[in-house]
């Protein structure tokens, strides 16, 4: 039985839902509470995208010698790295979570980055 399908939404909600928070949270003066909600959604979403990532591999044996093997090997590929960066995220903005926030200019540099890994996300279900 194939898990991927089954395994793939719950992170592409939870980080889509990471995002908005921390937007929502930013909007509001730095919110710690909003934060610290964005962050728990930021790592149950990269745990799994972690497990998404092992399951399509997984999956994706029984098609490397058909036509679509180039289509799945991009897909592949595309969703190791939107893996990667929500996982350097959430170990980048650990310390943060740990200590109090920082100054409200330096909490929009993690914006930029979740919004690339949205993007990622975007392109990897296509």
């Amino acid at each position: 039985m194939p898990w991927h399908p089954i395994a793939i939404h719950f992170p592409i909600a939870l980080l889509t839902a990471a995002v908005v928070v921390d937007v929502i949270a930013l909007l509001r003066c730095l919110d710690n509470a909003l934060h610290r909600i964005a962050y728990a959604l930021l790592v149950a979403g990269t745990i799994g995208a972690g497990a998404s990532v092992l399951s399509g591999n997984a999956d994706a044996a029984d098609y490397r010698q058909t036509p679509v093997a180039a289509a799945i090997q991009d897909h592949e590929d595309l969703g190791t790295a939107t893996f990667l960066l929500f996982l350097m995220l959430v170990l980048a903005r650990l310390p943060r979570i740990l200590r109090p926030p920082p100054k409200v200019g330096k909490a929009w540099v993690w914006l930029l980055p979740a919004v690339v890994g949205l993007v990622l996300l975007l392109f990897t279900s296509y």
